[in-house]
C-alpha cells in the first residue's frame, strides 16, 4: 500500500494499492486547502505506439513521377 500525502503539509489523504490510480486525480486537501493532482505512475498499456517515421527522399530517388 502507498500512502498519498498532500504535497503542501503532507497530511495523509488515502491510502492506494500499487497501480489503483488510473487516471488523473484531484483532491483538496482538508487541513490546508490544496488542490493535489495525481496521475498514474506508469501509462496505460492500451495506450496506442508512435508509427515509425517513413523515410523521405532526398532528391536521388529513383522512382519519381514527372
Amino acid at each position: 500500500m502507498q500512502e498519498i500525502r498532500c504535497g503542501s503539509c503532507r497530511r495523509l489523504l488515502f491510502k492506494a494499492a500499487e497501480r489503483a490510480i488510473a487516471d488523473v486525480i484531484e483532491l483538496k486537501c482538508p487541513r490546508c486547502g490544496t488542490l493535489n493532482s495525481l496521475r498514474p505512475f506508469e501509462p496505460f498499456s492500451e495506450r496506442q505506439e508512435r508509427r515509425p517515421l517513413e523515410k523521405t527522399c532526398s532528391g536521388n530517388c529513383s522512382n519519381k513521377t514527372p
